[in-house]
């Protein structure tokens, strides 16, 4: 099934930073933190925000000591100053463009004009809008609201910010028909409008529209009037749990779109699923193949064999004969604590939620195989040396710890963080310092050589790799990792200074592999690994640019870098053989 997926779907520029808004007060919360009324119109972000802590405000009795966050629809002037008489600490969220229609909707009614305003009555956008028309405001939606309408001399129109542009036009053409001297200001939000533009578009290219969205939400509900009035088939969901995989197997083509008050990583959900429909697809040519290949990626098998592959490579960076028990160390152990992140991961089930429905379904093998793999590898590192075992050890012991508290209370409330995942940018960190001891360090304890400085090469090669790798995953869970509370290096820089990091980190990588080769320190094997890191480079430069979406695909090819290195390796082996 090809997938569209709409490029104005997702959050709007209000909804967005009221999000950060509200984040940004968790992050320093010193009292209780409440939402007047509900933040957005979307449940499953809504049960997020309470999970972290974020109450919606009933009433307004006296509290000092509490922030209350004015949500992105804006509230009436008369309930803000309530707001303040009461003590409350008051952050306002409210959307720059509704902000604005304050503004038109105080200036002309300061003038003596009455206001009508083509909106939904109930809609707390339009509650507060009326709030700054001094009483002498009116809601209209059909045509025979404008009949209803006393005789107005002054009149100014304004519109809801989410309100359709047919409606709208439609409406202001009647009031001037009934009435004299009218001002008309279209407040339609250019998101909205642009929004709407687009599903009407897209609509006409696909064969069916997938809208979504909450369904309390204005906006969204009338992307999915629009899209259904060109009479292409069109289905309002919340989540892709709602979706009918059966149904949506008959059409070719299908095009997502989605409210301005939708997280990424919903719509990120919704075209996952759709582009997986495969998984359930009778009589697909390439079905076994494409179930084993998503078995290998979401199983962790993939990344384990990547993590083989990154010791086979670093062995023989530092002229170490090869042996099948370094990468079978390598192999067990990143299996085995990548099964444990999974599980323990609360972010996972926003930011991939098929491999989430994946590890419901395999729980017992995971875990089984999960627990085995790591007895395995420190059964192999035994076997090895004892050194090798008492760091398989150590590493576990902290893997095992960097989940759970381990800073005394005193010292946790200066620090601000209990456990060690709390740290700012800590899981790319560690992970990429993990992999380079089992990849570099492992095969010349084990052997007979002693460390020199092809082995520091050979330890920012694997580290630095790994390093771009988690670090580019972690922008893809931005939106779901920030509002779990996840600190992952994305969440700590934003996106676009990540992705200078990352782009940094790739030329440090090149100007290490290629300076350790230049000087001899590496051999020629270092000259032909730079070619991962023009790999990584390409990655990272098509996701940028939009050439590449999240997915499987995306992911195997994030992961088969550390495959390339392994038959790099391979090609350039001295030993002539494997293991």
């Amino acid at each position: 099934m090809k997938v569209i997926l709409a490029r104005t779907a997702g959050f709007c520029m209000g909804v967005k930073r009221a999000m950060e808004l509200v984040l940004q007060a968790i992050n320093r919360k010193s009292g209780n933190i409440y939402t007047y009324g509900p933040l957005i119109h979307n449940p499953q972000v809504l049960e997020l925000l309470e999970e972290r802590g974020i109450g919606i405000l009933k009433n307004a009795t006296p509290d000092s000591g509490s922030v209350v966050v004015i949500r992105a629809h804006g509230i009436p002037p008369q309930e803000l100053e309530l707001l303040k008489a009461a003590g409350f600490q008051i952050i306002d969220a409210t959307c720059p463009k509704v902000a604005k229609v304050h503004a038109i909707l105080r200036r002309w009614a300061q003038r003596g004009y009455d206001a009508i305003i083509v909106g939904d009555e109930d809609h707390p956008e339009v509650l507060g809008l009326m709030g700054y028309t001094e009483g002498r405001g009116r809601v209209v939606v059909t045509s025979d609201d404008v009949a209803r309408l006393p005789e107005l001399a002054r009149v100014i129109v304004v519109a809801q910010t989410t309100q359709s542009e047919d409606v709208f036009t439609r409406r202001v053409a009647e009031i001037k028909a009934r009435f004299a001297e009218v001002q008309v200001y279209n407040t339609i939000c250019d998101a909205t409008a642009n929004r709407q533009a687009e599903v009407q578009k897209l609509a006409r290219e696909v064969e069916a529209v997938v809208v979504v969205g909450g369904r309390s939400s204005g906006n969204t509900q009338r992307l999915v009037e629009i899209a259904r009035a060109t009479g292409t088939p069109t289905y309002h969901v919340e989540t892709e749990q709602e979706l009918d995989m059966e149904e949506m197997q008959q059409f070719k083509t299908v095009g997502v779109t989605a409210g301005a008050s939708t997280p990424h990583w919903l719509i990120s959900n919704v075209v996952s699923m759709l582009k997986h429909d495969w998984a359930t697809r009778h009589g697909f040519v390439a079905q076994l193949w494409q179930r084993l290949w998503r078995f290998l990626v979401k199983s962790n098998l993939y990344v384990a064999l990547g993590a083989g592959c990154l010791s086979y490579s670093s062995s023989l960076l530092q002229t170490v004969e090869p042996l099948w028990r370094y990468f079978f160390v390598a192999f067990c152990y990143i299996y085995a604590m990548h099964i444990l992140n999974n599980f323990t991961d609360a972010a996972s089930r926003l930011n991939d939620p098929v491999q989430t429905r994946f590890y419901g379904r395999h729980r017992r093998f995971l875990l089984i195989s999960g627990v085995a793999s790591g007895i395995l590898a420190l059964l192999l590192g035994l076997a090895l040396t004892p050194l090798a075992f008492v760091f398989i050890l150590i590493m576990s012991v902290l893997g095992l710890m960097y989940t759970i508290n381990i800073f005394p209370s005193r010292l946790a409330s200066l620090m601000k963080f209990h456990r060690l995942k709390e740290i700012p940018g800590s899981k790319a960190i560690f992970t990429s310092i993990a992999w380079g001891v089992l990849a570099a360090l492992i095969p010349v304890i084990c052997s007979e050589r002693s460390l020199t400085p092809a082995t520091a090469f050979a330890f920012l090669f694997v580290a630095g790799l790994v390093f771009i790798r988690s670090g580019f995953f972690e922008i893809q869970a931005l939106e779901g990792d920030r509002v779990v509370g996840k600190e992952t290096l994305a969440v700590a820089l934003g996106k676009e200074n990540t992705f200078k990091m990352l782009y940094l980190s790739t030329g440090l990588l090149l100007a290490v592999m290629a300076g350790g080769s230049l000087m001899g320190i590496l051999p020629t094997l270092g000259y032909a690994l730079l070619g991962c890191g023009a790999y990584a480079l390409g990655y990272l430069t098509l996701y940028r640019r939009g050439y590449l979406e999240s997915g499987l695909l995306l992911e195997s090819l994030v992961e088969g870098n550390m495959i390339l290195a392994g038959w790099i390796s391979f090609l350039w082996d001295p030993f002539h053989y494997i293991f």
